[in-house]
């Protein structure tokens, strides 16, 4: 009988890719994914108010983890089943341009409201009545193929890590940040959190 086919696969592995981290997209509806020019940034139609975050200290993070609860019976010291808690999904890294107003407004889009007039830009911070959510995705090169992309795709995100950074002669600004993922009510429970999806 013929042995079992191995999958080691170079093209597969992201490495030395500059990742752009976007906010402010559209969601798209079920079964569909969001619409990517071909130089693989946002579409502008579909996605009129998209925001790129600008440079980042080191790349950026994507997480997806689960917590469950382990059911045992007293016989066995193996659990006999599980059933899923929750789920947690972000994407996370230190982004740097700090006096960048599109970042700041999506950093602190719940601690603060922006504004400006004649001769000055402004956030005035304090706790707001209302949360703020934004659509966020992660877009890279494709290993397989530079001129497609890959994305993992939050639906619905909010930074849930503030900003923090240090202002100094030697020092450089950046603030961590996390965009963590929020479940889309009306959409199928699959399918509520987002997407990760390349291009082929």
């Amino acid at each position: 009988m013929p042995g079992t086919a191995t999958n080691y696969d170079i093209l597969t592995i992201p490495q030395g890719v500059i990742a752009a981290v976007w906010t402010g997209l559209a969601i798209p509806t079920a079964n569909t994914r969001m619409t990517l020019h071909t130089d693989g940034t946002p579409e502008s139609v579909a996605n009129p108010s998209a925001i790129n975050l600008g440079h980042t200290d080191a790349g950026v993070t994507v997480t997806a983890t689960e917590t469950q609860t382990d059911y045992f019976a007293d016989e066995l010291a193996a659990p006999i089943g599980s059933s899923l808690d929750q789920l947690t999904i972000s994407i996370s890294g230190t982004l740097l341009q700090v006096n960048d107003e599109d970042v700041i407004k999506v950093l602190g889009a719940n601690i603060g409201t922006y504004g400006t007039a004649a001769g000055y830009k402004q956030f005035q911070l304090g706790m707001k009545a209302t949360i703020s959510y934004t659509s966020s995705a992660v877009i890279y090169p494709s290993p397989q193929d530079p001129t497609k992309f890959a994305v993992f795709h939050l639906y619905s995100s909010r930074n849930t890590a503030g900003f923090t950074y240090s202002l100094g002669r030697k020092t450089r600004a950046g603030t961590p940040f996390t965009l963590t993922g929020y479940g889309v009510s009306g959409r199928a429970s699959a399918d509520s959190y987002g997407n990760m999806w390349w291009q082929i």
